[in-house]
């Protein structure tokens, strides 16, 4: 997907490379993206103080999404498979 958008493959680490209390670097992507980043997570942070169930709800409904995505592209769960 980052192919289409112009990006470097592999600037964008995967949910697995990301996650674990890592954090995701955004050197490489285009100013404008990591604004718009910016303005999203703390626009959840917010919400989350504000409303922490419509947090978990939306959160969950985009991971759904991103699972399904992940699933209808024939992709494995790196989750599923871990490094020896």
């Amino acid at each position: 997907m980052t192919d289409f958008y112009g990006i470097k493959p592999g600037t964008i680490p995967g949910f697995a490379e990301a996650g674990g209390g890592k954090f995701m670097s955004v050197e490489g992507l285009p100013a404008p993206t990591v604004r718009h980043m910016v303005m999203f997570m703390d626009k959840l942070r917010r919400m989350y103080a504000e409303d922490a169930l419509a947090f978990e709800v939306c959160v969950r409904h985009v991971a759904s999404i991103i699972e399904d995505q992940r699933r209808g592209e024939g992709n494995t769960d790196p989750r599923e498979n871990p490094a020896p």
